[in-house]
């Protein structure tokens, strides 16, 4: 384990707001370092699709939590009196954010439900610390680090990750694991541990009936995504020394790129 991981619990607002190498920066930073000098001046509004799985991630991990602060909208006419009388009441004690559409709250109960009620991964979720940060220096480069885990069993070999998807078929995550970056996520996650090796995903669809797959990631995978952290971070640390916090990073070349057809029209 890195001399300087710190786990702590914290609100969501406080994490992100922590200008640190994060497995969202450096998906940036592999577009380019322009993307990623953007990224961290700017936060990104939230889409429906990320506030569904946002109240998903609380339903599951955090249900007092859950109970405590999002809300079922009502399935009152917002143009009858009597709908705007029950709107202005759930307003008056929830923020705008967490209430949900009646099809959306059910929704996220429905996969919690799900999730819960699985054969593995219910027990797996039992005990766990659940929405731990994580913050670390990254030894070879002196990057400060951080992580949002998901799952943090106390037997000390694995991290869990729960993603609600379209499509939880092996198939599916198989590619899913490729193209959103999450073998990165998992070396990402995984480098400050000395002991926990293993990268679980928990994966729900958000349509019914609401299908589910447990993934662990293989060791070749994880290898890719440290190697792949590693060299991110490499490019982050020279970025910084090149042009500093207060000039323009590059994007692309600036020279002329020759382009040929992809492979695949080949």
């Amino acid at each position: 384990m890195i001399d300087d991981l710190v786990l702590q619990q914290m609100e969501d607002e406080e994490y992100f707001a922590a200008q640190r190498a994060s497995n969202s920066a450096l998906s940036e930073l592999k577009k380019s370092p322009a993307h990623l000098r953007y990224a961290l001046a700017h936060s990104k509004a939230p889409t429906p699709a990320m506030r569904l799985g946002t109240a998903f991630h609380v339903a599951t991990l955090e249900p007092d939590e859950f109970l405590r602060s999002w809300a079922r909208g009502s399935e009152l006419s917002g143009r009858t009196k009597e709908g705007k009388a029950a709107k202005a009441e759930l307003q008056e004690r929830f923020d705008d954010d967490k209430i949900l559409k009646t099809d959306d709250y059910d929704t996220v109960c429905a996969m919690r439900d799900r999730v819960l009620g699985h054969p593995v991964a219910g027990p797996l979720l039992e005990g766990v610390r659940t929405e731990v940060a994580a913050f670390w220096t990254d030894p070879a480069t002196g990057i400060e680090c951080k992580a949002k885990i998901d799952g943090l069993p106390g037997n000390d070999d694995c991290l869990i990750d729960l993603k609600s998807t379209i499509d939880a078929s092996p198939g599916h995550m198989a590619k899913a694991i490729y193209d959103f970056g999450y073998y990165r996520q998992a070396g990402h996650y995984l480098s400050p541990f000395s002991t926990r090796t293993r990268f679980i995903i928990i994966a729900c669809e958000k349509k019914p009936p609401f299908a589910m797959g447990v993934y662990e990631l293989s060791e070749t995978a994880i290898k890719r995504g440290a190697d792949e952290v590693a060299a991110l971070l490499t490019r982050w640390q020279e970025c910084v020394e090149s042009y500093g916090w207060d000039n323009e990073w590059p994007s692309y070349s600036e020279d002329v790129t020759i382009l040929d057809l992809p492979r695949w029209a080949k």
